[in-house]
Protein backbone atom coordinates (compact mmCIF):
# COMPACT_ATOMS: atom_id res chain seq x y z
CA UNK A 1 0.00 0.00 0.00
CA UNK A 2 1.48 3.34 -1.02
CA UNK A 3 1.85 6.21 1.41
CA UNK A 4 2.93 9.79 0.79
CA UNK A 5 5.65 10.93 3.18
CA UNK A 6 6.50 14.54 3.96
CA UNK A 7 10.06 15.85 3.84
CA UNK A 8 10.40 15.50 7.63
CA UNK A 9 9.07 11.94 7.60
CA UNK A 10 11.35 10.98 4.72
CA UNK A 11 14.38 12.46 6.52
CA UNK A 12 13.57 10.55 9.73
CA UNK A 13 13.04 7.31 7.85
CA UNK A 14 16.36 7.30 5.99
CA UNK A 15 18.35 9.07 8.75
CA UNK A 16 19.37 12.32 7.03
CA UNK A 17 18.90 16.00 7.78
CA UNK A 18 15.71 17.74 6.69
CA UNK A 19 17.62 20.12 4.39
CA UNK A 20 19.28 17.19 2.59
CA UNK A 21 15.92 15.45 2.24
CA UNK A 22 14.38 18.62 0.79
CA UNK A 23 17.08 18.84 -1.88
CA UNK A 24 16.64 15.16 -2.74
CA UNK A 25 12.87 15.53 -3.20
CA UNK A 26 13.32 18.69 -5.23
CA UNK A 27 15.66 16.80 -7.59
CA UNK A 28 13.37 13.73 -7.49
CA UNK A 29 16.38 11.46 -6.98
CA UNK A 30 18.15 10.05 -3.94
CA UNK A 31 21.27 7.83 -4.03
CA UNK A 32 20.81 7.23 -7.77
CA UNK A 33 17.21 6.04 -7.21
CA UNK A 34 14.39 7.95 -8.94
CA UNK A 35 11.65 9.10 -6.59
CA UNK A 36 7.97 9.73 -7.21
CA UNK A 37 7.44 13.21 -5.79
CA UNK A 38 4.44 15.52 -5.76
CA UNK A 39 3.89 19.12 -4.65
CA UNK A 40 1.15 20.06 -2.21
CA UNK A 41 0.06 23.38 -0.77
CA UNK A 42 0.68 23.59 2.95
CA UNK A 43 -0.51 26.17 5.45
CA UNK A 44 2.95 27.44 6.32
CA UNK A 45 6.52 27.50 5.04
CA UNK A 46 8.39 29.24 2.27
CA UNK A 47 7.43 29.50 -1.39
CA UNK A 48 3.74 30.20 -0.61
CA UNK A 49 3.50 27.07 1.53
CA UNK A 50 4.47 24.70 -1.29
CA UNK A 51 5.76 21.38 0.10
CA UNK A 52 7.16 18.15 -1.33
CA UNK A 53 5.90 14.62 -0.64
CA UNK A 54 7.41 11.31 -1.77
CA UNK A 55 5.57 8.07 -2.52
CA UNK A 56 6.81 5.30 -0.22
CA UNK A 57 6.60 2.73 -3.05
CA UNK A 58 9.30 4.60 -4.99
CA UNK A 59 11.80 4.24 -2.13
CA UNK A 60 14.46 1.51 -2.13
CA UNK A 61 13.15 -1.82 -0.81
CA UNK A 62 15.28 -1.51 2.32
CA UNK A 63 13.43 1.61 3.44
CA UNK A 64 10.03 0.34 2.34
CA UNK A 65 10.59 -2.62 4.66
CA UNK A 66 11.78 -0.32 7.47
CA UNK A 67 8.67 1.84 7.08
CA UNK A 68 6.39 -1.20 7.19
CA UNK A 69 8.10 -2.63 10.29
CA UNK A 70 7.98 0.67 12.14
CA UNK A 71 4.26 1.05 11.41
CA UNK A 72 3.52 -2.45 12.72
CA UNK A 73 5.64 -2.03 15.84
CA UNK A 74 4.25 1.32 16.86
CA UNK A 75 0.58 0.94 15.98
CA UNK A 76 -0.16 1.51 19.69
CA UNK A 77 2.18 4.52 19.68
CA UNK A 78 1.60 6.35 16.42
CA UNK A 79 1.20 5.43 12.75
CA UNK A 80 3.37 8.31 11.68
CA UNK A 81 7.11 8.58 11.95
CA UNK A 82 7.01 12.37 12.04
CA UNK A 83 9.39 13.76 14.64
CA UNK A 84 11.07 10.42 15.33
CA UNK A 85 14.83 10.62 15.43
CA UNK A 86 17.13 8.50 13.29
CA UNK A 87 18.36 6.82 16.45
CA UNK A 88 14.86 5.76 17.51
CA UNK A 89 14.10 4.42 14.03
CA UNK A 90 17.35 2.47 13.94
CA UNK A 91 16.66 0.81 17.31
CA UNK A 92 13.17 -0.24 16.22
CA UNK A 93 14.63 -1.82 13.10
CA UNK A 94 17.50 -3.46 15.00
CA UNK A 95 15.27 -4.94 17.75
CA UNK A 96 12.54 -6.04 15.33
CA UNK A 97 13.43 -9.79 15.54
CA UNK A 98 12.95 -9.67 19.33
CA UNK A 99 10.06 -7.19 19.64
CA UNK A 100 7.78 -9.28 17.44
CA UNK A 101 7.66 -11.91 20.23
CA UNK A 102 5.61 -11.54 23.45
CA UNK A 103 7.15 -9.94 26.51
CA UNK A 104 9.08 -12.32 28.83
CA UNK A 105 8.78 -15.11 26.29
CA UNK A 106 11.57 -17.59 25.59
CA UNK A 107 11.55 -16.61 21.92
CA UNK A 108 12.23 -12.95 22.77
CA UNK A 109 15.03 -13.92 25.17
CA UNK A 110 16.67 -16.11 22.53
CA UNK A 111 16.36 -13.36 19.90
CA UNK A 112 18.02 -10.80 22.19
CA UNK A 113 20.77 -13.26 23.07
CA UNK A 114 21.45 -13.78 19.37
CA UNK A 115 21.81 -10.01 18.83
CA UNK A 116 24.03 -9.50 21.89
CA UNK A 117 27.75 -8.92 21.34
CA UNK A 118 27.38 -9.11 17.55
CA UNK A 119 29.20 -6.27 15.72
CA UNK A 120 26.94 -3.95 13.73
CA UNK A 121 26.77 -0.33 12.64
CA UNK A 122 24.52 2.16 14.40
CA UNK A 123 22.48 5.04 12.94
CA UNK A 124 25.67 7.13 12.62
CA UNK A 125 27.57 4.42 10.75
CA UNK A 126 29.83 3.65 13.73
CA UNK A 127 30.81 0.04 14.41
CA UNK A 128 29.25 -1.02 17.74
CA UNK A 129 28.16 -4.08 19.70
CA UNK A 130 25.70 -4.20 22.61
CA UNK A 131 25.54 -6.44 25.65
CA UNK A 132 22.48 -8.52 26.44
CA UNK A 133 21.59 -6.25 29.36
CA UNK A 134 21.63 -3.16 27.13
CA UNK A 135 19.34 -4.80 24.60
CA UNK A 136 16.96 -5.94 27.35
CA UNK A 137 16.82 -2.38 28.72
CA UNK A 138 15.96 -0.88 25.33
CA UNK A 139 13.31 -3.53 24.68
CA UNK A 140 11.77 -2.80 28.09
CA UNK A 141 11.56 0.91 27.21
CA UNK A 142 9.58 0.00 24.09
CA UNK A 143 7.19 -2.15 26.14
CA UNK A 144 6.62 0.82 28.48
CA UNK A 145 5.66 3.07 25.53
CA UNK A 146 8.87 5.05 25.91
CA UNK A 147 11.23 6.24 23.20
CA UNK A 148 13.85 3.63 22.35
CA UNK A 149 17.48 4.73 22.43
CA UNK A 150 19.53 7.03 24.60
CA UNK A 151 17.68 9.38 26.92
CA UNK A 152 18.80 12.24 29.11
CA UNK A 153 18.24 12.93 32.75
CA UNK A 154 14.65 13.23 33.90
CA UNK A 155 15.49 16.55 35.57
CA UNK A 156 17.37 17.95 32.60
CA UNK A 157 17.03 21.72 32.36
CA UNK A 158 15.90 22.06 35.97
CA UNK A 159 18.00 23.82 38.56
CA UNK A 160 19.27 21.28 41.08
CA UNK A 161 21.23 23.68 43.32
CA UNK A 162 19.89 26.87 44.93
CA UNK A 163 23.24 28.57 45.66
CA UNK A 164 25.83 25.84 46.19
CA UNK A 165 25.70 22.21 47.28
CA UNK A 166 27.59 22.98 50.49
CA UNK A 167 25.30 25.87 51.48
CA UNK A 168 22.12 23.99 50.53
CA UNK A 169 23.18 21.07 52.72
CA UNK A 170 24.23 23.22 55.68
CA UNK A 171 21.25 25.53 56.21
CA UNK A 172 17.99 24.12 57.63
CA UNK A 173 15.71 26.54 55.73
CA UNK A 174 12.72 25.46 53.68
CA UNK A 175 12.67 25.77 49.90
CA UNK A 176 10.88 29.14 49.83
CA UNK A 177 13.37 30.72 52.27
CA UNK A 178 16.34 29.40 50.28
CA UNK A 179 14.83 30.80 47.09
CA UNK A 180 14.31 34.19 48.76
CA UNK A 181 17.94 34.35 49.94
CA UNK A 182 19.18 33.27 46.51
CA UNK A 183 17.14 36.00 44.80
CA UNK A 184 18.42 38.65 47.25
CA UNK A 185 21.98 37.46 46.58
CA UNK A 186 21.48 37.71 42.83
CA UNK A 187 20.14 41.26 43.13
CA UNK A 188 23.11 42.19 45.34
CA UNK A 189 25.56 40.85 42.75
CA UNK A 190 23.79 42.77 40.00
CA UNK A 191 23.89 45.97 42.05
CA UNK A 192 27.62 45.61 42.68
CA UNK A 193 28.32 45.06 38.98
CA UNK A 194 26.12 48.01 38.03
CA UNK A 195 28.25 50.12 40.35
CA UNK A 196 31.40 49.19 38.45
CA UNK A 197 32.90 46.73 40.93
CA UNK A 198 35.42 44.24 39.56
CA UNK A 199 34.66 40.53 39.22
CA UNK A 200 36.92 39.43 42.08
CA UNK A 201 35.76 42.16 44.46
CA UNK A 202 32.13 41.33 43.65
CA UNK A 203 32.81 37.71 44.57
CA UNK A 204 34.15 38.75 47.98
CA UNK A 205 31.31 41.19 48.72
CA UNK A 206 28.70 38.62 47.66
CA UNK A 207 30.20 36.10 50.09
CA UNK A 208 29.92 38.63 52.94
CA UNK A 209 26.32 39.35 51.96
CA UNK A 210 25.42 35.64 51.99
CA UNK A 211 26.97 35.16 55.43
CA UNK A 212 25.01 38.11 56.84
CA UNK A 213 21.78 37.00 55.15
CA UNK A 214 22.12 33.44 56.47
CA UNK A 215 22.63 34.71 60.00
CA UNK A 216 19.77 37.19 59.65
CA UNK A 217 17.40 34.34 58.87
CA UNK A 218 18.28 32.72 62.18
CA UNK A 219 21.06 30.24 61.49
CA UNK A 220 24.16 30.89 63.65
CA UNK A 221 26.55 27.91 63.24
CA UNK A 222 28.84 27.01 66.09
CA UNK A 223 32.00 27.07 63.96
CA UNK A 224 32.50 30.32 61.96
CA UNK A 225 34.85 28.51 59.59
CA UNK A 226 32.04 26.14 58.61
CA UNK A 227 29.83 29.11 57.73
CA UNK A 228 32.59 30.78 55.72
CA UNK A 229 33.28 27.63 53.69
CA UNK A 230 29.58 27.00 53.07
CA UNK A 231 28.99 30.60 51.94
CA UNK A 232 31.74 30.50 49.34
CA UNK A 233 30.13 31.86 46.17
CA UNK A 234 30.41 29.76 42.98
CA UNK A 235 32.19 31.76 40.31
CA UNK A 236 29.50 30.93 37.76
CA UNK A 237 26.97 32.79 39.90
CA UNK A 238 28.85 36.06 39.37
CA UNK A 239 29.92 35.34 35.80
CA UNK A 240 26.29 34.85 34.77
CA UNK A 241 25.52 38.46 35.75
CA UNK A 242 28.54 40.16 34.17
CA UNK A 243 26.38 41.70 31.44
CA UNK A 244 25.07 44.13 34.07
CA UNK A 245 28.43 45.90 33.80
CA UNK A 246 26.93 47.59 30.77
CA UNK A 247 24.83 49.72 33.13
CA UNK A 248 27.99 51.20 34.68
CA UNK A 249 29.58 51.61 31.26
CA UNK A 250 26.46 53.41 29.99
CA UNK A 251 26.53 55.88 32.89
CA UNK A 252 30.28 56.52 33.10
CA UNK A 253 31.70 55.84 29.61
CA UNK A 254 29.01 56.28 27.02
CA UNK A 255 31.42 56.13 24.10
CA UNK A 256 32.75 52.73 25.18
CA UNK A 257 29.15 51.58 25.64
CA UNK A 258 28.24 52.73 22.15
CA UNK A 259 31.30 51.05 20.64
CA UNK A 260 30.07 47.70 21.99
CA UNK A 261 26.50 48.03 20.79
CA UNK A 262 25.33 45.50 18.18
CA UNK A 263 25.23 46.89 14.66
CA UNK A 264 23.06 46.33 11.62
CA UNK A 265 23.97 46.59 7.96
CA UNK A 266 22.06 48.91 5.68
CA UNK A 267 21.97 48.74 1.91
CA UNK A 268 21.71 51.49 -0.68
CA UNK A 269 19.59 49.28 -2.93
CA UNK A 270 16.49 51.09 -4.25
CA UNK A 271 17.77 54.47 -2.99
CA UNK A 272 17.47 57.31 -5.49
CA UNK A 273 20.19 59.96 -5.93
CA UNK A 274 19.75 62.77 -3.40
CA UNK A 275 17.11 60.78 -1.53
CA UNK A 276 19.28 61.00 1.59
CA UNK A 277 22.24 63.33 2.11
CA UNK A 278 24.41 63.08 5.22
CA UNK A 279 26.25 66.14 6.50
CA UNK A 280 29.04 66.49 9.06
CA UNK A 281 32.13 68.49 10.00
CA UNK A 282 35.53 66.82 10.30
CA UNK A 283 38.88 68.23 11.45
CA UNK A 284 41.74 67.78 8.99
CA UNK A 285 44.66 66.55 11.12
CA UNK A 286 47.32 68.44 9.18
CA UNK A 287 49.21 71.38 10.67
CA UNK A 288 48.99 74.56 8.58
CA UNK A 289 50.74 77.89 9.09
CA UNK A 290 48.79 81.09 9.82
CA UNK A 291 49.98 84.51 8.64
CA UNK A 292 51.11 85.33 12.20
CA UNK A 293 53.35 82.24 12.28
CA UNK A 294 51.18 80.03 14.53
CA UNK A 295 49.92 76.64 13.42
CA UNK A 296 46.34 75.35 13.25
CA UNK A 297 44.22 72.77 11.43
CA UNK A 298 41.52 73.23 8.82
CA UNK A 299 37.94 72.01 9.00
CA UNK A 300 36.27 69.91 6.33
CA UNK A 301 32.50 70.33 5.82
CA UNK A 302 31.13 67.38 3.89
CA UNK A 303 27.79 66.31 2.42
CA UNK A 304 27.50 62.70 1.26
CA UNK A 305 24.87 61.49 -1.19
CA UNK A 306 24.27 58.08 0.34
CA UNK A 307 22.86 56.47 -2.82
CA UNK A 308 25.73 57.42 -5.15
CA UNK A 309 28.51 57.87 -2.53
CA UNK A 310 29.33 61.30 -3.98
CA UNK A 311 30.98 63.61 -1.48
CA UNK A 312 30.72 67.41 -1.64
CA UNK A 313 33.30 69.08 0.57
CA UNK A 314 34.27 72.56 1.63
CA UNK A 315 37.46 73.54 3.50
CA UNK A 316 37.57 76.28 6.14
CA UNK A 317 40.65 77.65 7.86
CA UNK A 318 40.59 80.17 10.71
CA UNK A 319 43.36 82.76 10.80
CA UNK A 320 42.37 83.40 14.41
CA UNK A 321 40.80 81.23 17.08
CA UNK A 322 37.28 80.16 16.23
CA UNK A 323 34.99 77.35 15.17
CA UNK A 324 32.64 76.36 12.36
CA UNK A 325 29.48 78.46 12.36
CA UNK A 326 26.11 78.23 10.67
CA UNK A 327 27.07 80.57 7.84
CA UNK A 328 30.06 78.38 6.95
CA UNK A 329 27.93 75.26 6.64
CA UNK A 330 25.20 77.15 4.77
CA UNK A 331 27.69 78.33 2.13
CA UNK A 332 28.87 74.77 1.46
CA UNK A 333 25.30 73.44 1.53
CA UNK A 334 24.09 76.11 -0.94
CA UNK A 335 26.95 75.31 -3.32
CA UNK A 336 25.99 71.63 -3.19
CA UNK A 337 22.35 72.47 -3.98
CA UNK A 338 23.36 74.49 -7.04
CA UNK A 339 25.32 71.52 -8.36
CA UNK A 340 23.20 68.54 -7.26
CA UNK A 341 19.80 69.94 -6.29
CA UNK A 342 17.83 69.86 -3.04
CA UNK A 343 17.95 66.54 -1.14
CA UNK A 344 14.76 64.78 -0.13
CA UNK A 345 16.11 64.05 3.36
CA UNK A 346 19.03 65.53 5.24
CA UNK A 347 20.79 63.60 8.01
CA UNK A 348 23.03 65.96 9.99
CA UNK A 349 24.96 66.09 13.22
CA UNK A 350 23.25 67.60 16.27
CA UNK A 351 25.92 70.29 16.70
CA UNK A 352 25.13 74.01 16.73
CA UNK A 353 26.69 74.52 13.30
CA UNK A 354 23.79 72.54 11.78
CA UNK A 355 20.98 74.36 13.61
CA UNK A 356 20.07 76.09 10.34
CA UNK A 357 18.70 72.79 9.04
CA UNK A 358 15.56 73.25 11.14
CA UNK A 359 14.63 76.22 8.92
CA UNK A 360 15.28 74.59 5.55
CA UNK A 361 11.60 74.19 4.75
CA UNK A 362 11.08 77.93 5.34
CA UNK A 363 14.20 78.82 3.36
CA UNK A 364 12.84 77.01 0.32
CA UNK A 365 9.90 79.44 0.25
CA UNK A 366 12.28 82.40 -0.15
CA UNK A 367 13.78 83.57 -3.43
CA UNK A 368 17.31 82.99 -2.18
CA UNK A 369 19.75 81.84 -4.88
CA UNK A 370 20.34 78.16 -4.49
CA UNK A 371 17.31 77.55 -2.26
CA UNK A 372 14.30 78.29 -4.45
CA UNK A 373 12.91 75.33 -6.31
CA UNK A 374 9.94 72.96 -6.39
CA UNK A 375 7.49 73.42 -3.56
CA UNK A 376 8.40 70.37 -1.51
CA UNK A 377 9.71 69.84 2.01
CA UNK A 378 13.04 68.46 3.10
CA UNK A 379 12.89 65.98 5.95
CA UNK A 380 15.66 66.79 8.43
CA UNK A 381 17.03 64.02 10.66
CA UNK A 382 19.29 64.85 13.59
CA UNK A 383 21.83 62.23 14.62
CA UNK A 384 21.78 60.86 18.14
CA UNK A 385 24.66 61.78 20.47
CA UNK A 386 27.54 59.27 20.66
CA UNK A 387 26.27 57.48 17.57
CA UNK A 388 28.94 58.24 14.99
CA UNK A 389 28.85 54.73 13.54
CA UNK A 390 25.29 55.33 12.31
CA UNK A 391 26.49 58.08 9.94
CA UNK A 392 28.02 56.62 6.78
CA UNK A 393 29.96 59.84 6.18
CA UNK A 394 32.09 59.04 9.25
CA UNK A 395 33.40 55.93 7.52
CA UNK A 396 34.28 58.02 4.49
CA UNK A 397 36.11 60.53 6.70
CA UNK A 398 38.03 57.63 8.22
CA UNK A 399 39.07 56.43 4.77
CA UNK A 400 40.30 59.93 3.88
CA UNK A 401 42.38 60.05 7.06
CA UNK A 402 43.99 56.62 6.75
CA UNK A 403 44.53 56.58 2.98
CA UNK A 404 45.36 60.18 2.13
CA UNK A 405 45.74 62.66 5.00
CA UNK A 406 48.03 60.37 7.02
CA UNK A 407 50.57 60.34 4.18
CA UNK A 408 50.76 64.13 3.87
CA UNK A 409 53.37 66.37 5.45
CA UNK A 410 52.31 67.91 8.73
CA UNK A 411 49.93 65.09 9.71
CA UNK A 412 49.62 65.07 13.53
CA UNK A 413 47.07 62.28 14.07
CA UNK A 414 43.68 62.46 15.71
CA UNK A 415 44.87 62.62 19.34
CA UNK A 416 45.48 66.27 20.20
CA UNK A 417 46.91 65.34 23.60
CA UNK A 418 49.56 63.13 22.01
CA UNK A 419 50.47 64.58 18.65
CA UNK A 420 52.87 62.84 16.32
CA UNK A 421 56.49 63.96 16.57
CA UNK A 422 59.27 63.89 14.01
CA UNK A 423 61.75 63.43 16.84
CA UNK A 424 61.58 63.44 20.62
CA UNK A 425 60.49 66.90 21.70
CA UNK A 426 60.03 68.18 18.15
CA UNK A 427 56.57 68.42 16.59
CA UNK A 428 55.79 67.64 12.99
CA UNK A 429 56.68 70.41 10.56
CA UNK A 430 53.57 72.09 9.07
CA UNK A 431 52.41 71.33 5.56
CA UNK A 432 52.45 74.98 4.59
CA UNK A 433 49.75 77.61 4.26
CA UNK A 434 46.06 77.00 3.67
CA UNK A 435 46.49 78.01 0.02
CA UNK A 436 49.07 75.23 -0.34
CA UNK A 437 46.90 72.45 1.06
CA UNK A 438 43.69 73.20 -0.87
CA UNK A 439 44.98 71.96 -4.26
CA UNK A 440 46.48 68.89 -2.58
CA UNK A 441 43.18 67.88 -1.01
Amino acid sequence: MSEWLTTVEFAALVGIRRQVAHRALRRRRWRKNPLEVRKVNGRRGGNAGEQYQVNSTSLPLEYQHRLKVSQILVENHSKSITGRTAEHTWWLDYLRPALQHPVKSTARTDALAELADNPTRNWEGTAVSYSLRTLQRHAARFDEDMKVGRHGRSDRGKKRVVISRRWDKLVPFDASTKAKIAEDLKQEIRGLLKGGMSWGHTLQEAEKFLIDATRAWGFPPGDPNVMERACSIPTDLVSAELHFRNVHRFKRDHKAYDDRRPRIRRTVACLQPMELVVGDVHPVDIHLTRPDGTVATARLIGFLDWATQRLWIGLIFFEKRGGVQNRDVIEVFAAMIEAWGMPQSLYVDNGKEFSFAAFLDDAMLLTVPGFHGPSRSTHVINALPYNASAKPIERLFGDLETRYFSTARGHIGGNRMSKKQEAIGRTVAPFGTFEDVVPAI
